[in-house]
């Protein structure tokens, strides 16, 4: 019985020992990282873009057929580290909808201002009836109608 007691209490000492290394431990990460550097200036888009997409079974037969595509932005930020010196940390995130759309904006206004963008006409808005010729009277031509005769 007493064996048994010592086993328990022994099992106790390890598991609050193990419990005040785990916590110990995770304090001493946060100061650590904490005092590593300061931020100066928070993320903010420096104006780069790219797509990615999965590569997997991309190969030359099927690199042209339509995948999906996700467009990334590109951010940076200005840390100072405990050095007193100031780093440049960049990453890489998904576009939000309004990035999108801005982004998109500004690659038809090039578009268009480029004379870039070929467009049908619109025959239907800009087309005036055809005229009868004057040596056939009989036919008559509204808009929507055929000629009768």
């Amino acid at each position: 019985m007493s064996s048994q007691i010592w086993i328990v209490l022994s099992l106790l000492v390890v598991f609050a020992a193990a419990l005040y290394l785990i916590v110990f431990m995770t304090t001493q990460i946060t100061r650590t990282q904490a005092n590593q550097s300061v931020v100066k200036h928070e993320w903010c888009p420096s104006g780069r873009i790219d797509f990615a997409t999965q590569l997997a079974g991309v190969n030359i037969p099927n690199k042209d057929q339509p995948r999906e595509f996700k467009l990334l932005v590109e951010e940076r930020r200005i840390v100072e580290s405990i050095a007193g010196g100031e780093n440049l940390e960049i990453q890489w995130r998904l576009a939000t909808l309004s990035e999108a759309k801005a982004i998109l904006t500004q690659y038809h206004k090039y578009l268009s201002e480029n004379s870039l963008i070929k467009s049908v006409p619109d025959l239907a808005a800009s087309s005036s009836p055809p005229t009868v010729p004057s040596d056939r009277p009989y036919l008559t031509y509204s808009r929507g109608e055929k000629a009768q005769g």
